[in-house]
């Protein structure tokens, strides 16, 4: 029982095209079709897919479909049939009046982009836009870096009311500017944002917008001036309301910090989502915010503390030691360098620090205290750090 599943075929000198191969393609018509399959073929769904995967690998949402549409008028049809499978948006960045471009394409969101080096005519666009009422309702991203002095009133005000389809914003001013951002800003409501990233910007009522942002995934505050100042009871409490939030960055200018502080709360809200947690302060602030949440799966810990050579840490030892996957980390490197000690926690062969502490201090004497104390708050921290009896255990380069 030998016969082969595919037609007999004598065996023979001939050459290509002979009658081997004639009996071979009498034998498979499927190799030898008079109707080729073109992409014009496949259904709209497929197409769509395979749109989607195009846009996706190409990694610019909001440039990438605009090649499609060109290309025929069926798949200009295709694509502005599925715009949220796609996730079709247009891109405005000033260089024309903001009407000018949307009236020729259909009503898709916008995400709005300025950069610094652009001069003031984008900036006298950018806050024309803002200011209309006609189109507002459609930004869906705004992303403003290094806003000039000369401008900061001028959009602050044309940012008081509210963007219903805000998904994400980056507000960054320029070094030495002093604004702060109204208590009305944005209505002082941002239901759909998911990224939010604020850099040297004051925002006395940011408590406020973010009780309303339940679905940040996001929140960077960066270098934070006095002015900017939120107590870590009111960030508390808004964090509670964060579900979502994948990481959290908190970014001081300055250590004042109030010299009372309220007891530590009974209870605590758990952040289910929370995987990165950078913060530069003083250690206060972080103890008093630590003591209001929970991060089971925290797993990257970025900390630096401005100089006090007597801090007691029991909120941030809690964390890391509630946090499993620190404890799965084998490597330490400890570092002194002549602004501040570092200790760094690996896992494996990662090159990047699962957990990083740092103290900013200048004198020899001072760094190895604070080192003392971070091995305390850190011995729950992998198989290396427990079963550290001596410093000499460290692998360290103190030079």
């Amino acid at each position: 029982m030998s016969e082969s599943l595919l037609p007999y075929t004598a065996c023979s000198s001939t050459t290509i095209g002979g009658p081997r191969r004639q009996a071979s393609l009498e034998a498979s018509p499927c190799e030898h079709r008079q109707d080729p399959v073109t992409i014009n073929t496949l259904p709209d769904d497929v197409l769509v897919e395979i749109f989607h995967f195009h846009v996706d690998r190409r990694g610019n949402w909001t440039k990438e479909w605009h090649t499609l549409v060109h290309v025929c008028q069926r798949w200009r049809h295709v694509v502005f049939a599925s715009p949220c499978r796609l996730n079709l948006r247009l891109e405005y960045r000033g260089n024309r009046p903001m009407s000018d471009i949307l009236d020729v394409w259909p009503v898709l969101p916008v995400v709005m982009i300025h950069n610094f080096y652009e001069s003031s005519k984008y900036w006298r666009n950018f806050s024309a836009a803002l200011e209309s009422e006609q189109h507002h309702h459609r930004i869906c991203e705004i992303t403003l870096s290094h806003i000039p002095e000369y401008y900061c009133d001028r959009l602050a005000a044309a940012m008081q009311k509210p963007f219903p389809g805000l998904t994400s914003l980056q507000f960054w001013l320029e070094d030495n500017v002093a604004m702060s951002l109204p208590d009305s800003f944005l209505g002082g409501s941002a239901p759909l944002l998911r990224h939010l990233i604020l850099r040297r910007c004051p925002f006395p009522g940011i408590s406020k917008l973010l009780l309303s942002a339940n679905q940040l995934v996001l929140l960077r505050l960066w270098d934070i001036p006095d002015s900017g100042y939120i107590s870590p009871q009111d960030l508390g409490t808004a964090l509670s309301v964060m579900s979502k939030l994948e990481t959290l960055h908190l970014e001081f200018r300055s250590p004042p910090y109030p010299a009372s502080r309220p007891p530590t709360p009974l209870t605590r809200s758990v952040l289910p989502a929370l995987t990165r947690l950078e913060f530069e302060g003083v250690h206060e602030y972080l103890e008093d915010l630590l003591a209001q949440i929970e991060a089971p799966l925290l797993n990257n810990l970025i900390v630096v503390f401005f100089r006090n050579l007597d801090f007691v840490l029991p909120q941030l030892r809690r964390l890391i030691s509630q946090a499993e996957w620190f404890k799965t980390c084998d490597r330490a490197t400890v570092r002194a360098w002549p602004s501040d000690i570092h200790l760094r926690i690996y896992r494996g062969i990662h090159h990047f620090p699962f957990l990083s502490l740092r103290v900013l201090c200048e004198e020899l004497d001072s760094q190895l205290a604070s080192l003392a104390q971070i091995r305390i708050v850190t011995q729950h921290a992998g198989k290396m750090s427990r079963n550290l009896n001596g410093w000499n255990s460290w692998p360290r380069s103190l030079l």
